[in-house]
């Protein structure tokens, strides 16, 4: 199945500043998309670890199954001042 990411704050400039058409397994969980990111973008895996999947301004647990066809928002962890 297909999902589209979107990718915020460091993570654009790690992977991309444009939506990504993203292949995954049926049953895939938000885990286990974010450890497919972190094999195919190693630059990017540190910041992986820490960030959050978001669906419809709503988080999504780690344990989350993804429904194909819907986007999902990669948030890094930021700080600010």
């Amino acid at each position: 199945m297909q999902i589209t990411l979107i990718f915020y704050a460091a993570l654009e400039e790690a992977i991309s500043g444009e939506p990504m058409l993203l292949e995954v397994a049926e049953g895939s969980t938000a885990e286990q998309v974010i450890e497919q990111l972190s094999q195919r973008f190693p630059q990017a895996a540190p910041i992986l670890k820490a960030t959050r999947l978001a669906h419809e301004d709503e988080y999504v647990g780690k344990q989350t199954v993804l429904n194909g066809g819907a986007e999902y928002c990669l948030i890094p962890p930021v700080s600010g001042g």
